[in-house]
């Protein structure tokens, strides 16, 4: 009896006994295969199916196999959110198996984001597909006013960006050109860049300044996700303040952007906006002031909530060739409006005062996964029926 005690001392000790479980099924509704797609579970209704015991904490089973997960906290003290990632084909059904236990692994990181004071405050992300920044303070003196959206292209898996910029920091190494794990070949200028947002008032867009203020919410291993404050904008006599959350999740080519404008106390019209580039990947400028190239034209499907823009990468050097950049607004409701103007693709909202507004922007490279257009639009077209039709998520 003695060792037997002893025993059941060791198995509570090292959270080896049995812990409860709650069997969780989830759907496909599409007739479209979706792969490494993100499943949230609210944290407080998990909390009330299947109450934690002190000192431990949820882990998924597919199969009886462990598969890698993550608390959400969304800035907050308490988490909101618990997440995994499934793949589940057509009109498929997948079961899986949430339990607890003591001192889980650390799972390897598939996102990664971080303020860059070494490099005039820039603020990146990425995950194993795409990256992208934004820029910040120090640059303002430098270069002037930038807050649109900058992207990385990439080859590898890797996380990337830490290298990228040591590099450029210690060795003068230029990541502008491609060293084989990937290259910044995309230009934003005075612009919105690959999709960042503004007010669409009286027909001018209202570009603001760099992100004044940054918080990082959220960084792995499955989702990254930063807030960014800004001054005061006058839009149109209206001071106006804007913060900007983007969050990205791992094996996703697009950003989740909610955009909250503070100080507009009727419905105004708000635009998520693409820069549209001459032949050598130059923006064309809010002002028109260069020459669009016309061996890209916009993609407008407004009624099925998205636009999509590709461009020659930018060269560094003249023999370079740093292939298609694809873009993309994506929504799960269909556009306001779309239209080409100011130098810009834009995807229209109306924007509710005092209330968050979602959508999804991004990009991928033909030199990777996507070696068409046609496999861009497949991509992005299938994204916005995903975001209409959301996977189910079913207790049993």
């Amino acid at each position: 009896m003695k060792h037997l005690h002893l025993l059941l001392f060791c198995l509570i000790s090292i959270g080896c006994i049995a812990q409860p479980k709650l069997e969780v099924t989830v759907s496909n509704p599409l007739g479209i295969d979706r792969n490494r797609e993100t499943v949230e579970i609210a944290y407080v209704a998990l909390q009330e199916k299947l109450p934690l015991t002190d000192n431990y904490t949820y882990i998924v089973l597919k199969n009886g196999k462990e598969i890698p997960s993550q608390l959400v906290f969304e800035g907050k003290d308490t988490p909101q959110q618990f997440i995994f990632q499934v793949d589940i084909k057509a009109n498929g059904t997948e079961n899986f198996t949430i339990t607890s236990r003591r001192n889980p692994v650390t799972y390897p990181s598939k996102v990664h984001g971080r303020f860059a004071p070494e490099r005039s405050d820039d603020y990146f992300w990425e995950n194993d597909l795409i990256a992208f920044r934004i820029y910040g303070p120090a640059l303002l003196a430098k270069d002037g006013p930038s807050n649109g959206l900058d992207v990385f292209v990439k080859h590898t898996d890797q996380l990337f960006m830490d290298k990228i910029y040591k590099d450029y920091i210690e060795h003068k190494i230029n990541y502008h050109i491609d060293h084989g794990l990937g290259v910044d070949c995309y230009k934003v200028g005075r612009t919105l860049g690959c999709g960042a947002m503004a007010p669409f008032v009286n027909g001018k867009l209202w570009l603001g300044q760099n992100f004044a203020g940054h918080r990082a919410l959220d960084n792995g291993p499955i989702r990254t996700t930063v807030e960014l404050t800004y001054e005061t904008l006058d839009v149109d006599g209206v001071p106006v303040i804007e913060t900007r959350i983007f969050s990205l999740d791992a094996g996703s080519q697009l950003n989740k952007v909610t955009n909250i404008f503070d100080g507009f106390t009727s419905t105004v019209p708000v635009a998520a906006g693409i820069t549209l580039k001459t032949p050598r990947g130059f923006p064309v400028g809010i002002n028109g002031t260069g020459r669009e190239d016309p061996n890209h034209q916009p993609i407008l499907v407004p009624e099925k909530g998205y636009i999509i823009y590709s461009e020659e990468g930018d060269r560094a050097k003249p023999d370079h060739d740093n292939g298609i950049i694809y873009t993309a607004v994506v929504s799960g409701r269909a556009l306001s409006a779309a239209r080409v103007e100011q130098g810009h693709v834009l995807a229209i909202f109306n924007y509710e005062p005092g209330s968050p507004l979602t959508y999804y922007t991004g990009a991928g490279w033909s030199k990777r996964i996507f070696d068409t257009p046609e496999k861009w639009q497949e991509y992005v077209s299938a994204f916005a029926e995903k975001l209409r039709q959301p996977l189910q998520v079913n207790f049993r």
